[in-house]
């Protein structure tokens, strides 16, 4: 007998339209493996879907390849993540779940506070599974916190629990936070994780089996950079037999071929930083695969500006790239770097970071500068904070939300006023 565990699969996550044809591409296949491999059940820890409720798109495109696993008779038991959680609206989970394509496992609120698991019977394996979901804001440490332990415990078969959270004695990354092993209940044969995006299947006393499948394709920026350094990616195949864990083989799901151009701009000019992207272009095949430009440091002559990303991602397309993915929020410069004071309310440190840094640019028009360039700003960030309209289509209120930031600019379809 065997399962699949998927974790951090984050459908919707790509933003261009080839980024997303590959993350449709990799989930269907390895939908397909776990069917023509004839799994038992599937494990889908947390974070399925990127948001909480996806574009159409995106649940379309799951809904059909979780139906799939349905007509072929394989269950899928599922949590939350915490992206596709919600502590005020619904998740798209949930329209699975009603859907009957996904089993999710219920937790139980008792008198005395504590919180019980609720345990799912496979039908088809006798297996006994429960879990604990991704909340938002680390709320599942107070989940485990509360859990009635005995119940769990006392539990008689092969028994999985699931969970989306990093265990600190798994995470490697320095500022990560996690809970403690402990902190998850005992007695369980499999505990199939999420959250962390990198395979790990580690054994700890009283802890057999905590294993994590990493990403299934991408769901955070340094995920593809990871891919392009050599970390595979893909999900969990487990044999068992009973009440034994038999074997945890690691199913390697290639989506493309990446490649990363690292440049480090500290101390540099933005000339230099131009030139060694150009020679860095030069020297690798670009040709289907996916490119990381990553660039970070603090230039010190010249402007980041200067450097035409613009440019740079036509010439890399034009050569052949499936898609290029910008690294760059640590990329800073000297010459204009945004600065402010983090004390205060928010519209005081708004207003106070808008004049502080208004004095670095030096612009011809009036209305642009001084303190009418910062009531300018003021009032173009508020007409962008305007929430959409209910039932309002996505086109009226981008267009409704650009009319008012042109009109606080005095420019119309035919330029300035």
């Amino acid at each position: 007998m065997r399962f699949a565990h998927f974790a951090d699969i984050h459908l919707g996550y790509g933003r261009s339209d080839a980024l997303a044809d590959l993350e449709r591409r990799v989930f269907t296949d390895s939908i397909s493996r776990c069917i023509s491999d004839d799994v038992d059940f599937v494990l889908m820890c947390g974070d399925i879907f990127h948001t909480n409720i996806p574009e159409m798109r995106v649940q379309k495109m799951a809904m059909e390849q979780l139906r799939r696993l349905h007509d072929a008779g394989i269950p899928v038991y599922a949590v939350y993540g915490s992206h596709d959680f919600s502590p005020i609206d619904n998740s798209v989970i949930d329209l699975v779940v009603s859907a009957g394509y996904m089993i999710k496992p219920p937790l139980t609120s008792l008198e005395s506070g504590d919180i019980s698991l609720g345990f799912v019977k496979d039908s088809k394996t006798g297996v006994r599974i429960a879990g604990i979901g991704g909340l938002k804001t680390g709320r599942d440490r107070d989940y485990y916190d509360a859990l009635a332990r005995e119940p769990s415990e006392s539990e008689q078969g092969l028994c999985i629990f699931l969970f989306h959270c990093g265990i600190t004695e798994m995470i490697n990354t320095i500022g990560d936070e996690g809970m403690p092993l402990s902190l998850l209940p005992g007695g369980f044969d499999y505990y199939a994780g999420g959250h962390l995006h990198k395979y790990q299947d580690r054994h700890f006393p009283g802890y057999a089996n905590v294993v994590y499948p990493g990403a299934l394709f991408a769901g955070h920026p340094s995920d593809m950079e990871n891919s392009a350094n050599g970390e595979r990616r893909g999900f969990v195949m487990v044999e068992f037999d009973h009440d034994i864990i038999k074997s945890v083989d690691f199913i390697e799901m290639t989506a493309c071929g990446y490649r990363l151009i690292d440049v480090d701009a500290n101390t540099k000019s933005s000339e230099y930083v131009r030139n060694e992207i150009t020679t860095e272009m030069s020297k690798i095949p670009v040709n289907n695969k996916v490119v990381i430009l990553k660039v970070y440091g603090e230039l010190a002559r010249g402007r980041t500006t200067d450097v035409d990303t613009g440019m740079i991602r036509r010439q890399l397309l034009d050569d052949g790239a499936i898609d290029v993915v910008m690294h760059m929020r640590d990329f800073t410069s000297k010459e204009y770097a945004i600065r402010g004071d983090s004390m205060g309310t928010v519209q005081e440190i708004e207003t106070n970071t808008f004049k502080d840094n208004i004095k670095q640019v030096n612009l011809k028009r009036n209305n642009l500068t001084g303190e009418q360039g910062v009531r300018l700003a003021q009032s173009i960030l508020s007409a962008t904070r305007k929430a959409r309209l209910a039932n309002e289509k996505s086109n009226d209120y981008n267009g409704r939300i650009t009319s008012e930031v042109l009109s606080h600019m005095d420019i119309s379809d035919g330029g300035v006023s």
